[in-house]
């Protein structure tokens, strides 16, 4: 059970479907952090130039310089735009559902094996808060490379050592209490990893669907990003973001 609700915790914050073949699965990535500015978006990053590359209304900044557009590439852009506002909302939703998914799992395994349940639960609600405002706060920075690992790692090398201290605890004691003791410890694992998975099998059933059209929208702001015509002074694509192709089974 204790594994099981790690990997939970680790793992169910992608987002992605446990069906890998299924078109919800999608693994996005970019080179840029991106943000928004009032009706703008920004995708930064400090590995080569352009550092900043902005796009609004249909218009593309390099380092705040306007670029030259084709009139094909301007209504490009202002669909990506599009894509992109509606897009923000979906991202929140699906990483919060996401996360609530796997404090969940951790808390309901440190309330049953923590060497100190109440405050290892009041620290992980704590913690929870404190992750939710950061993601939505800059709900597109989640699109970037191990975004969300960055988010997670950190609070499962945290708690799982205290969790872990717990269980290890509470098996002892069982083994020492004689068989009885240990088929009841056994029993509580059980019935805890059950509960775990029907939990969280139900919410992330009802989160397919969001996730499904997020990953189809990122698909066509993707292919709207493939097909621009404009290429960066090194004569590269901008190639703002990556959706994994071997996935794709509706790809051109």
């Amino acid at each position: 059970a204790l594994t099981t609700a790690l990997l939970l915790a680790s793992g169910m914050v992608q987002a992605h479907s446990s069906d890998k073949d299924s078109h919800s699965s999608c693994d996005v990535s970019s080179d840029y952090s991106v943000s928004t500015y009032r009706s703008a978006f920004l995708f930064t990053q400090d590995k080569r130039k352009p550092a900043e590359i902005g796009i609004g209304g249909g218009r593309l900044f390099l380092d705040g310089k306007e670029a030259t557009l084709t009139a094909a590439d301007h209504d490009r852009l202002v669909e990506m735009e599009r894509e992109m506002q509606k897009l923000v909302p979906e991202v929140e939703k699906v990483t919060s559902e996401a996360v609530d998914i796997a404090f969940i799992a951790l808390t309901e395994v440190a309330r049953a094996l923590a060497s100190n349940p109440t405050k290892t639960v009041a620290k992980l609600d704590s913690e929870h808060a404190r992750v939710i405002r950061e993601m939505n706060a800059k709900p597109l920075a989640l699109l970037n490379d191990d975004a969300m690992e960055d988010v997670v790692e950190p609070i499962i090398s945290e708690y799982v050592p205290e969790i872990v201290g717990g269980a290890v605890s509470s098996a002892l004691k069982a083994v020492f209490g004689g068989e009885k003791k240990c088929q009841e410890f056994e029993a509580r694992m059980e019935r805890m990893q059950k509960e775990l998975d029907t939990n969280v099998e139900a919410r992330a059933k009802a989160l397919e669907p969001l996730a499904e059209a997020m990953c189809q929208r990122l698909r066509r702001i993707d292919d709207l990003d493939n097909a621009l015509e404009f290429r960066l002074p090194d004569a590269k694509p901008l190639q703002l973001l990556r959706v994994d192709q071997h996935k794709r089974t509706d790809a051109p």
